[in-house]
């Protein structure tokens, strides 16, 4: 662990790392590559998780103010409240009617209706949704049922999280690697710098480090980096030729 960290350091701060890295076998270039990724997934999971968290208490102290107790029993909803029951925000509408007076969300952009065997969902013009409450035996939707959610989303959200965005970081950053080695090959021409494309290879996966940080931090802390991809891109470049020229024979 210690000489990960060594090498991510390295890779960020020193650019006469690089003359060791091309000689590094392609097995130890992918299990670095493969530990950023996950590192820098497992705190963006961590990040969004906590948003996701207080976005969940916003939903349920919401939900615990205007809705009334919810009971579904063999697909059949109840609810003890004169409906339609509506609250409005911005937009967005909850119905709650399961005497059939009211049949669709139009008139509203986004919302939510609850009928007596059905919820119609709306995301918006172009896209409604209906889902059958047929195999619904029995649920109530109340202030404890909203306390049991928000306890435990978080943790059932968390490994399908962090799977998605490492697989991401995965498939991204390969894709990368490939298209930027054009880069590497080409300023090796230029420069007369002579590299095998599994040295090309070996490089690429350490000089993308510092846009994988820069991005990361961007992304830990909500932050919009005005036009981010070039600027990714324009360090990738940088640490790559950079890193060539150190590989230059005295």
């Amino acid at each position: 662990m210690k000489t990960f960290f060594e090498e991510m350091w390295k890779a960020v701060g020193d650019f006469k790392f690089y003359k060791q890295v091309k000689n590094f076998s392609v097995g130890k270039s992918i299990k670095y590559i493969l530990s950023v990724a996950f590192l820098i997934s497992l705190i963006l999971t961590i990040r969004y998780s906590y948003g996701f968290g207080k976005g969940l208490d916003i939903a349920t102290e919401w939900m615990k103010k205007n809705l009334p107790v919810i009971d579904i029993k063999d697909g059949v909803a109840s609810v003890d409240v004169e409906q339609p029951y509506k609250v409005t925000q911005e937009d967005f509408a909850m119905i709650i009617d399961t005497t059939g007076k009211t049949a669709s969300l139009d008139g509203y952009k986004k919302g939510i209706l609850l009928m007596k065997d059905k919820v119609i969902y709306k995301d918006s013009e172009a896209k409604t949704e209906i889902y059958s409450l047929a195999d619904v035996k029995a649920l109530r939707i109340d202030e404890n049922f909203m306390s049991a959610i928000r306890k435990n989303a978080v943790w059932i959200i968390f490994p399908f999280m962090l799977l998605g965005i490492y697989l991401y970081f995965i498939a991204a950053r390969f894709l990368q690697i490939l298209i930027f080695s054009l880069v590497t090959i080409f300023a090796s021409a230029v420069t007369k710098i002579q590299l095998t494309y599994k040295q090309i290879f070996n490089m690429g996966t350490y000089a993308i480090t510092p846009s994988m940080l820069l991005g990361a931090i961007a992304a830990l802390f909500m932050k919009v980096i005005p036009g981010a991809a070039w600027v990714y891109c324009g360090v990738y470049i940088i640490y790559l030729v950079a890193g060539l020229l150190n590989c230059k024979e005295a």
